[in-house]
């Protein structure tokens, strides 16, 4: 579930700031933006956040954590970011983006989850890879796949969507954006799968899922910049789940929201 729109001379980057939040399962940034290479050198913006989101695949209880903001980009095409992760963009063109990057991807704990006998999932390092299109300078076309999710690492997530945009004035740019998730097998068993011993422990029906649609969702991003140097950044993505994740016991709400809200300092 998850992602983000192509100005000009700058991508409208959502800040889906959770790399630093633990307990999630979900690849919350399947589909990302990311800047184009500055010409020279170097950028490098930070600041402190917050962000809320299910404390478990289908959850009902959101969490709320703050959240530490970075941003770096190189001019050679390396990033660095809170929202996206790290990896390499191979383009150096405005309206394409593409290449790999390291995403992680939380696990499920707690004791919430083993009351109802549903087994931890260890934290995952995903490895993507990403591919987008601006066909117009107010819209991108967004791709993503990340593999390394469930029980044995081989859970592999699909995303595809759209993002539209543009600037209002001087400071401030708004964006929607639109997308579908796709998940493996293994990937789904594991977060919204029953097997006979969790059933035992647990009381829930066994459930064996299989590959399919994950969810449908849409977001709404926006950034306002305050001064020359400091901006604020927010993002609220509402997701459906659909499918197998939808009809699963193992989902207390289909609906899943995830927001935050990040203030920006550039220091170069």
């Amino acid at each position: 579930m998850l992602s983000k729109l192509a100005l000009p001379n700058r991508a409208l980057v959502a800040a889906l700031t959770l790399a630093a939040i633990a307990d999630r399962a979900d690849a919350a940034g399947g589909l990302i933006l990311v800047d184009k290479p500055p010409a020279e050198d170097y950028t490098l913006a930070i600041g402190p956040g917050v962000a809320g989101y299910p404390q478990t695949p289908g959850s009902s209880r959101t969490k709320v954590l703050a959240v530490p903001g970075v941003d770096f980009y190189s001019s050679l095409g390396a990033f660095a970011a809170t929202d996206t992760g790290i990896g390499w963009n191979f383009s150096h063109r405005a309206d394409l983006q593409g290449g790999v990057r390291l995403w992680p991807v939380f696990g499920r704990s707690g004791s919430r989850s083993r009351e109802r006998g549903l087994p931890d999932v260890g934290t995952r390092l995903g490895e993507g890879l990403f591919l987008n299109y601006a066909p117009l300078p107010s819209m991108t076309l967004q791709s993503g796949a990340l593999a390394g999710s469930a029980y044995q690492r081989d859970g592999v997530q699909v995303e595809g969507g759209a993002t539209v945009g543009a600037p209002i004035g001087d400071r401030v740019l708004l964006g929607l954006t639109l997308g579908a998730t796709w998940a493996n097998g293994p990937h789904l068993r594991s977060y919204y799968g029953v097997n006979p011993q969790a059933s035992a422990a647990g009381g829930l029906p066994v459930y064996t899922p299989s590959s399919g649609w994950l969810d449908v969702n849409a977001q709404l991003n926006g950034e306002l910049r305050i001064a020359e140097r400091w901006k604020v950044s927010g993002q609220v993505v509402g997701a459906r789940l659909v499918g197998d994740a939808g009809r699963s016991p193992v989902t207390q709400s289909r609906n899943q929201t995830i927001f935050s809200l990040t203030l920006w300092y550039q220091l170069k």
